[in-house]
């Protein structure tokens, strides 16, 4: 598989989703659990990821706070439930040092983890530097990191630096060989992450990229018994995402790109038949314009294109996966009074889908989807809730009652 292209175009993005909602933080689960295919499960998963996402109205305040906790959750199939949340909280660790808790929950047919870090942070002239500790169940997955920034959320210019040293406990620094669950897995290859995060925020414009890239990892994995044959896998991963906003000619207008990429392999060690290897990449472009039409009353037009790619190699391959979404969503918001706001759209996403060789997740093809919805923002103290309810339009491919309805939640609590 020809890799070099799909890198060229992640670097391209790094330099150039909305950002904030990973951070500059990530870890190899982010990677090994990323799929494209199954998201096909749910028919309409683009459209369940816009509507999950918080108001944006939220941004600001979440930014400025020191602690706070937010969810984004919502109903992707009769079976699964989608969940992004985090939880910050801060402490004093002396007279100007700072100890911090983050915790990441991300689960969602695209990738699933969760994560709790442990940050240290101590201001000097040439910037703020830290570590991070993530403490797992299982001793092998452990990630320390070194970290520096300059500037904060709320400042007009923030850069946060992160290097990562995936999975310390493994076979790293040690004169022995960590356990995984229940056997050695040690690295012949260690995987480090370095992360860079860039912020410029201005009163008529706003620009954020970030960039994440998991370095090429291989572990030896011997069999349960001395007859099994040993393994050996790899993986490597990177990630890039990019915001610009901006005010001019009465309109707000917003830019967004984001590409996420993955290929592993798992082996049997002298195998004639391949390596398994399972390349995944996912990336998007969107844009929006806004503007009030009336006193508290805004319009908005939103389109997504997003570009879904996954291809396996021998044994379970030759195997392929692409599919290609292309949304309109179009938008009032009305702000009734500052602790109400209702929301009233429609989204439309025409769906190209080839498959070829061995089918890894169920697909409902090329089709159509199309969705009319209804929204209430209520905002309690400092606790702000907003609720979605969602009516497909179109007919479904699958038995429902009445008519097809989907629910989103989302809560933002600061401390």
């Amino acid at each position: 598989m020809n890799r070099a292209p799909a890198l060229l175009g992640a670097v391209v993005l790094v330099l150039a989703m909305p950002l904030g909602t990973r951070g500059a933080r990530a870890g190899t689960e982010e990677f090994s659990t990323f799929d494209v295919e199954q998201q096909e499960e749910d028919d309409e998963s683009l459209l369940d990821h816009l509507l999950s996402r918080p108001p944006r109205a939220w941004r600001a305040e979440w930014e400025h706070a020191a602690q706070g906790f937010r969810t984004e959750q919502g109903c992707l199939t009769s079976g699964q439930w989608l969940i992004h949340s985090d939880l910050k909280l801060e402490t004093p660790l002396g007279a100007r040092a700072r100890f911090g808790l983050k915790l990441r929950q991300y689960e969602d047919d695209a990738a699933s983890f969760n994560y709790v870090d442990f940050t240290f942070r101590f201001p000097t002239r040439f910037g703020t530097v830290g570590g991070l500790f993530r403490p797992l169940y299982d001793k092998s997955r452990q990630d320390f990191a070194v970290t520096w920034e300059t500037g904060a959320d709320s400042s007009a210019l923030q850069i946060q630096a992160v290097f990562a040293l995936e999975d310390m406990f493994n076979n790293l620094w040690e004169f022995r060989q960590s356990r995984v669950g229940n056997r050695s897995e040690p690295y012949l290859q260690h995987p480090y992450e370095p992360a860079l995060r860039f912020a410029s925020r201005h009163a008529n414009w706003r620009a954020e990229v970030e960039g994440k890239y998991l370095t090429p990892s291989r572990r030896r994995i011997p069999g349960v018994n001395d007859i099994d044959p040993v393994r050996f896998t790899t993986l490597w991963g990177a990630l890039g995402q990019a915001l610009l906003e901006a005010r001019a000619l009465g309109l707000e207008w917003e830019l967004r790109g984001g590409n996420q990429q993955a290929f592993s392999t798992d082996a049997i060690e002298g195998a004639p038949f391949g390596d398994a290897g399972d390349y995944r990449r996912s990336w998007s472009a969107e844009t929006a314009v806004r503007r009030d039409v009336l006193e508290g009353l805004t319009a908005e037009l939103r389109y997504l294109y997003q570009d879904r790619t996954q291809q396996y190699a021998p044994p379970a391959g030759p195997a392929a996966f692409r599919a290609l979404d292309r949304l309109l969503e179009a938008e009032l918001e009305w702000r009734a009074r500052p602790t109400l706001t209702a929301r009233f759209g429609g989204l439309y996403d025409r769906i190209l889908v080839a498959q070829s060789g061995l089918r890894f997740a169920q697909s409902y093809g090329t089709r159509n989807e199309s969705r009319g919805y209804i929204g209430l923002a209520l905002r309690f103290g400092r606790v702000s809730v907003s609720g979605i309810e969602g009516i497909e339009l179109d007919p479904e491919p699958y038995q429902v009652w009445f008519v097809h309805d989907k629910g989103f939640l989302q809560l933002q609590a600061l401390f």
